[in-house]
């Protein structure tokens, strides 16, 4: 047990290291050797644990979208409604984004665009996390909190687009400054289209003047007084 997490740890030193080195450069510019010189260990070393620097690249975004997804499936069972899952889940998008402009650089500037990533266990796992947001825009549509007509893909396309428009600016821009702050404003801006308006009684008050001064010689233009 002790040797395994040995292992792990050393595993997970080799990932923030590379983290490091590929969002500081292009992922084409970036060598094993600088990789290696920060954790303190040969380059034969990190082959023991991954076969390739385009497997080390894969590995990065594996690791810190498992630990959000874990996050995010122990707290959704208790949150009441769709609305409310909805929102958790972006903000839990941005919050990790937030804490980890590294990792938001790699994933957003550059893993985006690499079309061998999408076969990748890591992919698997970022999927993982669209369709959980999914889920919870169906969940929505199944309860009648969202519109029958609302197509739940098309819904989880507008928000994961929202956001990673929005990391990518702030990374590129440094606008805006806090993430974190626009959670609820994308969810409510986003849903604003597809939820259900409930039927609600309307009340219409008409109030009845009389015209105190008598004087019936108002403008012909003064309107109607019934």
């Amino acid at each position: 047990m002790a040797n395994s997490n040995r292992k792990d740890n050393r595993k997970n030193e080799i990932i923030d290291a590379a983290l490091k080195v590929f969002s500081e450069k292009e992922y084409q510019d970036a060598t094993i050797s600088e990789i290696t010189k920060l954790v303190g260990i040969s380059e034969a070393t990190m082959y023991e644990y991954f076969g390739s620097k385009e497997d080390l690249l894969f590995a990065i975004p594996g690791k810190i979208t498992a630990e959000a997804i874990e996050f995010i499936e122990q707290i959704l069972p208790f949150i009441r409604g769709a609305e409310g899952k909805i929102k958790a889940i972006v903000q839990n998008y941005l919050t990790v984004c937030q804490n980890n402009p590294e990792y938001t650089s790699l994933v957003m500037l550059q893993l985006k665009t690499n079309r061998n990533f999408r076969s990748t266990e890591a992919f698997k796992i970022i999927r993982k996390g669209a369709l959980i947001l999914l889920d919870c825009i169906k969940e929505g549509i199944d309860d009648g909190t969202f519109k029958s007509t609302t197509d739940p893909y098309l819904e989880r396309a507008i928000i994961l687009g929202t956001i990673e428009h929005l990391c990518t600016r702030w990374r590129m821009m440094g606008s805006p400054a806090n993430l974190i702050e626009h959670g609820d404003r994308i969810v409510n801006s986003v849903l604003h289209g597809i939820v259900e308006k409930k039927d609600a009684r309307r009340v219409s008050l008409h109030l009845e003047l009389d015209d105190e001064t008598g004087d019936e010689s108002a403008p012909s233009d003064a309107p109607d007084k019934k």
